[in-house]
């Protein structure tokens, strides 16, 4: 089998926590990395035993002995770094979010399928292994009937504040930060049409620091997911049904373990009545997402279906919406709002 070039577009911790990822993919190679700063490429390239290094992306975008580009810049970077390597009729893999509102999103996704060019968005949540086997547990009835998702994903960084979570500026915010992984979540076991939404957020400078949504469905289930980016919340997922319950420990956006528990055990531990499925990973967790983006692209598809563009575009939706109840607009959405 042919190597399969990779190149990075950014050097912060999530471009190196995907190359960790990317070093234990089988005929993968990290060929590229592209940075702002010549310095910081360099660095990145020395690290990661990289031949190329590029001070811009304008840069990388013209070599054309690269297959694939992982895009893990801020946010507010995403639109238009993706653009400029889907024009250049690359494979693109960018972190989420996408973009920064639905509009950016729609036309990402427009320009790809003008190039017809692999393109996906990095929720790199669901290509583990472990989560992968909680939804084929709640799709294939054994909760039964599903009832309920309770889902939290909230830290406590407020000693940081000048970081960008916290930034307006820089569309900061716990819901486009981590709140898009339960929402994600929810959209995979339950769907992505919610009959009724309702939410409340805590928006202090400017960016939303904590907020809680519910999705009614029209069958009856229901999803109730917190985030935050200002308080600790106990980062567990309990998905309910009618026979029993799927349950993600802390950390579940990145498991190596899930649990099947019998109807009235709602908590994540060691029973003898549970079904467990544990599989730890080799490096970052990030090799699963890689190592699926990888074949897809040898076998010629556009898009993975463990993420695809439309529930992409439902997901940028959705934040959009939430947002707009919580007043809560960026400089970005000029184009959207």
């Amino acid at each position: 089998m042919k190597q399969v070039k990779w190149g990075i577009v950014g050097t912060g911790n999530i471009s190196a926590q995907f190359a960790q990822g990317l070093q234990v993919v089988e005929h993968a190679q990290i060929s590229a990395v592209a940075s702002r700063n010549m310095d910081s490429a360099k660095a990145f390239a020395q690290r990661f035993d990289i031949i190329k290094s590029y001070g811009s992306y304008q840069d990388m975008a013209k070599d054309t002995d690269l297959d694939i580009i992982y895009i893990g810049t801020p946010h507010p970077q995403h639109y238009e770094n993706v653009m400029l390597f889907l024009e250049a009729g690359f494979a693109v893999v960018c972190e989420k979010p996408l973009g920064v509102n639905a509009a950016q999103t729609e036309k990402m996704i427009a320009k790809a399928r003008e190039k017809n060019v692999f393109f996906m968005e990095g929720m790199w949540t669901r290509f583990f292994p472990a989560f992968q086997k909680g939804l084929d547990w709640v799709r294939s009835g054994r909760i039964g009937q599903p009832k309920v998702i309770q889902a939290t994903f909230g830290y406590d960084d407020s000693a940081n504040k000048k970081q960008w979570r916290f930034s307006h500026d820089m569309a900061g915010g716990a819901l486009l930060d981590v709140g898009i992984y339960p929402l994600a979540l929810a959209f995979a076991m339950f769907g992505a049409n919610p009959v009724k939404v309702s939410s409340a957020a805590t928006i202090v400078n400017g960016v939303d620091e904590f907020n809680t949504f519910t999705f009614e469905y029209s069958d009856g289930r229901i999803a109730v997911l917190s985030d935050a980016i200002g308080l600790k919340l106990n980062n567990q997922v309990f998905i309910g049904g009618s026979e029993g319950s799927v349950l993600f420990g802390d950390g579940w956006w990145h498991p190596s373990r899930v649990e099947l528990a019998p109807w009235g055990e709602t908590d994540v531990g060691i029973s003898p009545n549970r079904e467990v499925f544990d599989q730890p990973y080799a490096a970052s967790g990030f090799e699963f997402e890689a190592a699926a983006v990888q074949q897809y692209f040898l076998d010629g598809r556009k898009e993975a279906p463990e993420m695809p563009l439309d529930e992409t575009l439902a997901i940028a939706r959705m934040i959009d919406q939430l947002r707009k109840e919580w007043h809560l607009v960026y400089k970005e959405d000029e184009m959207s709002f």
